[in-house]
């Protein structure tokens, strides 16, 4: 663990467009809760298919909650990183990334990264929300194929930023 004094950043982008999902969230509530039934589809099986079901106000509550929660955990690991100590720390070439005079910066981008990672985490989270305010709607209590498109995209988003994160943690070539 790196014991110099830090001086407070301001909040990056990625941090703030995460504090305002959650309002995102509530708005996203309010413009469908009068068009949604009473009693709300809320999980449904490998097939699509409903299979659990809570009242309207509960699916609001856990859906404000999860994007708030989530929101709040991804900007916390940037904050809990700078106390984690280095050998909890798993990163490659970290022996390179977390010497003293470069740690600052990496755990500065390890925060980063995890940010856009949970604006992407919050995204998915909202979009499958939608699709179940639309399978209620429907009546059908069926989940429909936009769920997979969803899915799909958070899939290819994770492998990229995964590719991103490696190469961005490749030790710089000598001069």
């Amino acid at each position: 663990m790196q014991q110099q004094q830090q001086e407070k950043r301001p909040l990056s982008w990625a941090q703030k467009t995460l504090l305002v999902l959650p309002a995102l969230a509530a708005a996203h509530c309010a413009y469908y809760y009068s068009a949604l039934p009473e009693k709300m589809a809320s999980h449904f099986g490998p097939s699509g298919q409903a299979d659990g079901w809570m009242s309207k106000t509960s699916f609001m509550i856990f859906y404000l909650a999860l994007v708030s929660i989530f929101s709040l955990m991804w900007i916390g690991i940037g904050a809990i990183l700078k106390k984690t100590p280095n050998d909890m720390i798993n990163l490659p070439n970290k022996e390179y990334w977390l010497a003293p005079e470069r740690w600052e910066q990496t755990i500065a981008r390890l925060g980063h990264q995890m940010s856009v990672f949970g604006i992407a985490t919050g995204a998915f989270l909202m979009a499958v929300m939608h699709s179940c305010f639309l399978a209620n709607l429907s009546g059908g209590n069926q989940l429909g194929g936009l769920f997979f498109v969803y899915f799909i995209g958070f899939m290819l988003f994770t492998g990229i930023w995964t590719v991103q994160m490696l190469r961005e943690s490749r030790l710089p070539e000598a001069p």
